[in-house]
């Protein structure tokens, strides 16, 4: 159980918070877990053209785009805040959901802009931003 919670930890300081399903995964599947870490120190830990902050637009993109539902809905806001944390701006993210409105449907936009203003207020709650 320590190695799991260990395992849980990281993948929370690397995130910036803990999905339920990480520790059930770092619990049930620490082989995996450690695979999942060691898979986002390739992507994020070791230098790349990309910085954390445009990783974190990917994800935002990536969970807007896929879902652009509300199950999914505090996935993409976490991802959201932590961007709007590392500096990206409302604009930005607006304008890279605008991309995907082509291939993607105008749900992409909407759903991503509705949880961005959800976002911003939580922050603006929590004294974050």
């Amino acid at each position: 159980m320590k190695k799991a919670n260990k395992l849980a930890e990281e993948i929370a300081k690397r995130r910036g918070y803990q999905y339920p399903a990480h520790k059930f995964i770092a619990e049930h599947f620490p082989d995996y877990m450690e695979a999942l870490l060691d898979l986002d120190h390739i992507i994020r830990g070791k230098e790349r053209k990309f910085d954390e902050k445009m990783h974190e637009l990917f994800h935002i993109l990536a969970l807007a785009v896929e879902t652009s539902n509300p199950h999914n809905q505090p996935h993409l806001k976490n991802h959201l805040k932590k961007g709007i944390l590392l500096g990206l701006e409302p604009t930005e993210i607006a304008e890279a959901l605008m991309v995907c409105v082509n291939p993607c449907g105008a749900k992409v936009l909407t759903y991503g802009v509705t949880c961005m203003l959800e976002a911003i207020d939580e922050l603006k709650s929590e004294g974050s931003n």
